[in-house]
């Protein structure tokens, strides 16, 4: 079902697109390599990175390059969902091929709201990979009492379970340095935790009897199954 928050403008989605393939490079994002990717004048990329920090998409400093927030990364991977639940849909049930399917998809993405992405999830069995395609599908970001998908999978990004419910970590999307780091709190796949407070900013849990806490915008990394 849609819960129903407003989605970006195109213009915005596809500049949070481009960023967040550059922002996997774990690097602070240069004006030059945005515009670059995009194939932009550094001046209008300067006057778009400006107007997306200020919306709290991102974090931008002059000469120090520019970071996505929580809510940039957040929207950025929500774009990447759709087009891959598209290209699940114009490959399987369509027929297309991969590289068609990927156009295609590029095209659609921007047009379709969050209604016509939970029918096509529900539709597709909620897929958890894209055919032709190394990364899996970004998590659905609706809590999971939310989704009747969500729910019948039962994975789910860490943000999503509320305080007082239990669950097992499953996927930690780090790398090596992130996941090393978490697992000095005792938080790696497999462990077992209860979350005592989720509240936005950080998420605190119970991890084999030891109290951890962890960034939101690394919760949304952490993939859990819920328990009964």
């Amino acid at each position: 079902m849609c819960i129903g928050w407003d989605m970006p403008s195109e213009s915005v989605e596809r500049y949070l697109d481009a960023l967040y393939g550059l922002h996997l490079e774990g690097e602070p994002i240069r004006t030059t390599a945005i515009a670059k990717e995009l194939d932009l004048s550094p001046a209008s990329v300067t006057e778009m990175v400006q107007r997306l920090a200020g919306e709290g998409y991102l974090d931008y400093e002059r000469y120090h390059g520019v970071r996505l927030t929580p809510k940039g990364i957040a929207a950025a991977t929500d774009v990447l969902r759709r087009r891959r639940l598209l290209q699940v849909f114009l490959i399987n049930v369509l027929g297309l091929g991969l590289d068609l399917a990927r156009e295609e998809a590029q095209r659609i993405e921007h047009a379709i709201s969050h209604e016509v992405e939970d029918r096509l999830c529900a539709l597709l069995g909620n897929p958890q990979t894209s055919p032709g395609e190394e990364d899996d599908i970004p998590l659905c970001p609706r809590a999971p009492d939310e989704c009747p998908m969500c729910q019948k999978q039962a994975l789910v990004p860490l943000t999503a379970v509320p305080a007082g419910h239990r669950g097992i970590i499953r996927a930690i999307l780090e790398d090596d340095m992130g996941t090393t780091a978490l697992s000095r709190l005792v938080i790696e796949v497999g462990s077992e935790f209860q979350v005592l407070k989720s509240n936005g900013i950080h998420v605190v849990l119970s991890v084999r009897g030891d109290r951890a806490q962890v960034g939101w915008d690394v919760a949304q990394r952490i993939v859990v199954k819920l328990r009964d």
